[in-house]
C-alpha cells in the first residue's frame, strides 16, 4: 500500500486527517460530530502533557523507511493554532492548519496542497455542539478548475440530541438528512433524503461507544459494514476495519498502539493479515 493510501485510510490519530463537512459522500454524524471529538479528546491530551510537537514516521511492511515521506505537527503556545506539514514522493506537499477558540472548540481548519485548498469553519450552540459547519474547497489542475461551497446545519431537539441536518451545496442543492436515536440517545439510524442518497446504521457497545457503521451495498445486494471498530478499557481505539467500496470484499485493518494514553504505533494490514505499513510517533 502506498502511503498516502494509507494516511486517506486510516491515519485519525492526532487529527493528522481532520474529517470535514465536504465529503462527496459522508456518514454525516460520524464525520462531522464524531470524528471531530475524537480529536479534541487528543488534542486535550496533548495539551494536558504539554506536547507542542509530533513527528511521524512512516515504515513499508518490511521495515523500510518509506522513501520521502515527512510529516511533523507544531502546536502553538497557547494551544489555540496547530499546523501539519506532509510531504511524500506519491501526494505531494500539504498543510494543514486548525485554530481552536478559550472553550477548546475548533472554529477553523484549512488543509492545501499544490492542486488543492479548502477550509471548513465550526460553529456551536449553546451547549457546545457543533450547530453548523461550512466548508469551501477549491481545486485547480491541468484539466479542471473546481468549486464548492457546503453547509452543514444541525437541529436538535430538546435534549440537545442531533434529530436533522440541511446539506446545501454551492447555495442551491440542498436535502435533509434524518437522525433516529434509540432510547439510550444513540443516533442509530442516519437517512439521506436527496436522490441516490444512503441509509447508515450505527451500532454501539454497552458503554455506548460506536462499534460499527453499516449500509446497504446493492452491488452485493446485502448490509455491509464500512467501518468496525474496538476499544480499550478507557475508550481508546484499538483496532478499526476500513471495508472497501464495491463489489470486493476488501478490508484494511488498523491497529493502535498507546503509552501514557498518546498513540505512539500505527499498524495497517491487509485482509490476508499481511502488514502492509506502519507509523510511529514521536512527542516532544
Amino acid at each position: 500500500m502506498k502511503t498516502n493510501e494509507m494516511i486517506k485510510a486510516g491515519l485519525i490519530g492526532i487529527g493528522l486527517v481532520l474529517i470535514t463537512g465536504g465529503s462527496a459522500s459522508a456518514q454525516y454524524y460520524y464525520k462531522d460530530i464524531l470524528s471531530n471529538k475524537v480529536a479534541g479528546d487528543e488534542r486535550l491530551v496533548l495539551k494536558d502533557q504539554k506536547i507542542r510537537k509530533i513527528k511521524v514516521h512512516s515504515f513499508e511492511g518490511n521495515g523500510e523507511v518509506s522513501p520521502g515521506f515527512f510529516c511533523e505537527k507544531e502546536i502553538g503556545k497557547d494551544y489555540r493554532k496547530m499546523e501539519t506539514y506532509t510531504r511524500s514522493n506519491i501526494s505531494g506537499k500539504s498543510l494543514m492548519t486548525s485554530y481552536y477558540n478559550d472553550k477548546d472548540q475548533l472554529v477553523r481548519a484549512s488543509d492545501s496542497s499544490d492542486l488543492s485548498v479548502s477550509t471548513s469553519t465550526f460553529e456551536y450552540n449553546d451547549k457546545g455542539n457543533i450547530a453548523r459547519i461550512v466548508s469551501r474547497s477549491h481545486s485547480n489542475d491541468d484539466d479542471f478548475n473546481t468549486q464548492l461551497i457546503e453547509a452543514h446545519e444541525y437541529y436538535f431537539d430538546d435534549n440537545n440530541r442531533p434529530v436533522k441536518m440541511l446539506r446545501t451545496r454551492n447555495g442551491k442543492d440542498s436535502a435533509w438528512i434524518q437522525f433516529k436515536l434509540d432510547d439510550q440517545g444513540n443516533v442509530v439510524d442516519e437517512i439521506d433524503e436527496s436522490k441516490n442518497g444512503k441509509h447508515y446504521y450505527y451500532y454501539y457497545n454497552d458503554k455506548k461507544r460506536l462499534t460499527d457503521i453499516v449500509k446497504f451495498n446493492t452491488l452485493r445486494n446485502k448490509l455491509v459494514p464500512d467501518f468496525v471498530f474496538e476499544y480499550n478499557s478507557i475508550g481508546q481505539v484499538t483496532q478499526m476495519v476500513a471495508v472497501e467500496e464495491g463489489v470486493s470484499n476488501d478490508y484494511y485493518t488498523w491497529k493502535y498502539t498507546y503509552n501514557d494514553g498518546l498513540r505512539i504505533i500505527e499498524k495497517c494490514f491487509s485482509k490476508e493479515k499481511i502488514l502492509l505499513g506502519y507509523f510511529e510517533y514521536e512527542y516532544d
